[in-house]
Parts: C-alpha cells; sequence; structure tokens
C-alpha cells in the first residue's frame, strides 16, 4: 500500500479591506455592555 505524497495546505489569508477579529469582538461586546450598565438598577 502506497500513500500519496503529503502536501502542506496552504492557509487561506485573512481579507485585507475587512474589519480585524478585534475590531469584530469589540463592535459586539461594546453595546452590549452599554446597555447593560444603562439597564442595571441604581
Amino acid at each position: 500500500m502506497s500513500y500519496p505524497p503529503y502536501r502542506v495546505r496552504a492557509h487561506k489569508a485573512q481579507p485585507r479591506g475587512g474589519p480585524s477579529l478585534v475590531s469584530l469582538t469589540l463592535l459586539i461586546t461594546a453595546p452590549a455592555v452599554l446597555a447593560a450598565a444603562a439597564l442595571r438598577p441604581r
């Protein structure tokens, strides 16, 4: 039994124009944190 030759898969490059993961995370979490702070009982 012979195995096919091993080839390293090319990694997909992150799109240059798109937002980074950190920016996307902050965009989602910031409004949620502000809403929770606004709705918190005083």
